[in-house]
């Protein structure tokens, strides 16, 4: 049977000193764990910046969304209740979060009908601009004025969405 072939050994059964740097124990040292931590610290820095423009992305289309379900919300129970339904734009004070808010004509606030409509605040970087401050839809679901909306990112100049209400 064949042996694998070892280091030499000398006359006392020891491996000489040339050797013995070969058997050292396994594992990392200190020095490699730092230069490790600091190549994931320059690759965290390059990715970070397009993590954000990610997440305000993602936050401006959670808004437009967000608009347009409760425009169509809005419209659907005017006529379903053969009422008026007010969504007024609070967008006036410019530092302030821009929120939206609803009413029913002839309905209390906390009633079932009124509940479907909810108010929403939107994210800081999210403005709101709009040509007038409210928008009426009568009990047929259209509106009685036409109002341009536009959801402006404060973040991104490329971000904005616009609404046409009529």
């Amino acid at each position: 049977m064949h042996r694998p072939a070892s280091a030499p050994q000398d006359r006392r059964g020891q491996r000489p000193e040339r050797f013995q740097a070969m058997t050292r124990q396994a594992g990392i040292t200190v020095l490699e764990v730092l230069i490790a931590v600091g190549l994931l610290a320059v690759l965290i820095s390059f990715a970070s910046p397009s993590l954000s423009g990610a997440a305000a992305r993602a936050e401006f289309k959670a808004s437009v969304e967000h608009m347009d379900l409760n425009l169509r919300i809005a419209r659907n129970t005017a006529r379903q209740n053969n009422t008026t339904v007010t969504m007024h734009l609070n967008n006036a004070d410019q530092q302030a979060h821009h929120s939206v808010t609803y009413s029913m004509e002839g309905q209390a606030e906390d009633s079932a009908e009124a509940s479907a409509l909810l108010a929403y605040e939107f994210p800081e970087s999210v403005r709101i601009v709009s040509s007038a401050p409210e928008v009426r839809f009568d009990f047929r679901g259209v509106a009685e004025d036409s109002v341009q909306l536009e959801l402006v990112s404060l973040h991104d100049d490329d971000l904005n969405h616009r609404f046409l209400i009529d």
